[in-house]
């Protein structure tokens, strides 16, 4: 097995320089004057350290998924993706993510499934809002909450400022109505 390494690694070094060499003069002379040489050590097969851009890059990647933390509620639940609001609290699509500076909306099932939202209708004016999204935490208090149309789609638009809307049906057990609780940036 690190025979079969050390030989993969040979051919990328040969590769690579090949493909420098070529890029600089007469792809048939370049690639006959190149050494055949096998690497004796793997000392001789260090692999360069990635610039600084990479290694934050591979970080981010590595960043735990998006989280919402309701303490009045007791609601600690991952964030899913909006396709997937029967597995928990999702993004609604085509809105905002925190940080943005624009409407963040967050649905989430009051009666089946989880159940993360039951009790969304216990929030008060100034209670705190959390949300962890790419490696930061977002906070918000809630300002307000109202009850609209089930069919009322245009409740998450864009207003030119960053808010955060947690919604739910209601009454609960039914899709009539839309509990929609409001929460700016603290």
């Amino acid at each position: 097995m690190r025979r079969t390494a050390l030989v993969l690694a040979a051919s990328l070094l040969v590769g690579t320089c090949a493909g420098l060499v070529v890029r600089s003069g007469n792809a048939a002379e370049s690639v006959a004057a190149l050494p055949l040489a096998q690497p004796r050590t793997t000392e001789e097969l260090r692999v360069p350290v990635p610039p600084k851009r990479a290694a934050s890059a591979l970080r981010e990647a590595s960043v735990a998924p998006a989280r919402i933390t309701i303490p009045r509620l007791k609601v600690k639940s991952r964030l899913f993706a909006p396709s997937q609001l029967d597995r928990g609290p999702s993004w609604w699509k085509v809105t905002g993510r925190p940080g943005g500076g624009d409407t963040v909306a967050i649905a989430g099932h009051r009666t089946t499934h989880t159940k993360p939202f039951y009790f969304l209708e216990r929030l008060q004016r100034g209670d705190r809002v959390f949300v962890s999204y790419r490696g930061r935490t977002y906070r918000y208090r809630v300002v307000s909450s109202r009850v609209v149309s089930g069919d009322d789609l245009h409740i998450a638009d864009a207003v030119g400022y960053e808010r955060l809307l947690l919604t739910t049906c209601t009454p609960r057990g039914s899709a009539r109505w839309r509990l929609v609780v409001s929460a700016l940036p603290l």
